[in-house]
């Protein structure tokens, strides 16, 4: 498995992330996509540093990401996000080219249900393929030949969108598996938090000229987008 991992360096708890995730069996690589202006090589056993020496923002560094994979089961993770990884071995061999994005319930991040497992998304009245789950973008799975090229408009938000409403197959939630960290860290940094907003409405407004386009089905429906 290839874990995908964008990053200011916010979050301290990431180096730590990187020695268990190094030791992990299931782990084959991690691509660390390094936004910051740092031209320090972490130089560790299974990792590429990409020093990108300024801020691609998330979305470019997810397809990027993908791109330099080896693996054919990725993993997209957030620097602030981490679990028992134990359950990488399960998830990865859920993994399969006719399943589209496996990634965590939103409960997960607060009180999981009390027992592990993958239960695909169901259609409801909004969508065809259900409601994407606050926070999926998180951390989620996949298979490589399941990725969809994000468009280059959107920097920060909307990706797990145009990835979870535009993938043909059935899309999979990750229930029971406790998820500890800080929800969206960098996102609230204060230094960040300003410049960051307005990329955030251009995010929203260009996943909404989409929609109008037809590029992707009107998840949006019901909301102040759309």
């Amino acid at each position: 498995m290839t874990i995908i991992i964008p990053t200011l360096f916010k979050v301290p708890r990431l180096i730590q992330t990187l020695y268990e995730l190094i030791n992990n069996e299931n782990v084959d690589e991690i691509i660390l996509i390094d936004n910051t202006t740092n031209t320090n090589h972490i130089t560790l056993p299974k990792v590429k540093h990409i020093c990108e020496t300024n801020n691609t923002f998330v979305n470019p560094a997810w397809n990027k990401g993908v791109s330099l994979s080896t693996s054919d089961k990725i993993c997209i993770l957030n620097d602030d996000i981490w679990f028992d990884w134990s359950y990488l071995k399960d998830i990865s061999e859920f993994i399969t080219e006719n399943k589209g994005l496996i990634g965590m319930s939103s409960d997960n991040y607060y009180t999981p249900k009390e027992s592990f497992g993958i239960t695909p998304i169901q259609p409801n009245l909004r969508s065809n393929r259900g409601d994407r789950p606050f926070g999926y973008g998180c951390c989620f799975f996949l298979h490589k030949k399941n990725w969809i090229e994000i468009p280059n408009e959107l920097k920060i938000f909307a990706g797990d969108d145009w990835l979870f409403y535009n993938n043909p197959n059935q899309n999979f939630i990750i229930e029971g598996l406790k998820c500890d960290g800080k929800f969206g860290g960098t996102c609230d940094d204060e230094h960040l938090k300003e410049s960051f907003k307005s990329i955030q409405i251009n995010d929203m407004m260009t996943m909404k000229r989409f929609v109008s386009e037809g590029l992707i089905q009107n998840y949006l429906q019901g909301t102040i987008w759309g």
